[in-house]
């Protein structure tokens, strides 16, 4: 009788592919989570988000074609915000950003300072949620997440012209509704 015998060499091959996925997946999570944490404006929902794109990336891990990753696992987290937890990425809903991403304030401010400064990083949250859904993301993708242009096309899905295109949007937006607080040059 011949029986296949996975030995050492099962184990092994499982293990590379397991560290692998652990060298070029896994430092990804925080940027997962903060993507969908502007996707679903929940807490609660964007963990649960990131932990099902974690168990697709899991099965899917064979089909990475590079090592290019941190696109390949973003798209992953968007279609999961947009399929699982129901975000319409077309609609208008607002949500809040308060707890994504780390705070700038530095707290060795003098308080005055300190203060205005998180006035300011409040009207930039609140200018934030005034945009779009789809302009959103790509401001958080290119800005909070410092994705190219080419890979922001290949996480949404659309031509590298139209990531051009809303960021030019978004930021237009973002000039008109912060003229009173940054200076954006010739932005407008």
């Amino acid at each position: 009788m011949v029986g296949i015998n996975r030995g050492d060499n099962g184990k092994t091959a499982e293990a590379s592919q397991t560290g692998r996925f652990e060298r070029v997946v896994l430092p990804h999570l925080s940027a997962g989570f903060t993507l969908a944490m502007y996707l679903t404006g929940n807490k609660a929902d964007a963990e649960d988000a990131v932990q099902e794109a974690v168990l697709r990336a899991v099965r899917y891990f064979p089909t990475l074609r590079d090592d290019d990753a941190r696109a390949w696992f973003l798209t992953i987290v968007r279609r999961v915000c947009f399929t699982a937890y129901g975000t319409d990425h077309r609609g208008a809903d607002v949500i809040s950003i308060d707890s994504a991403g780390p705070q700038l304030v530095d707290d060795r401010d003098q308080p005055d300072a300190a203060t205005s400064r998180r006035q300011v990083q409040q009207r930039v949250r609140d200018a934030l949620e005034q945009l779009p859904p789809l302009l959103r993301e790509a401001i958080v993708l290119r800005e909070l997440q410092d994705l190219s242009y080419a890979e922001i096309a290949t996480v949404t899905q659309v031509p590298v012209g139209t990531v051009m295109s809303r960021l030019s949007r978004a930021r237009s937006r973002l000039a008109g509704l912060l003229h009173d607080v940054v200076d954006f040059g010739d932005v407008a």
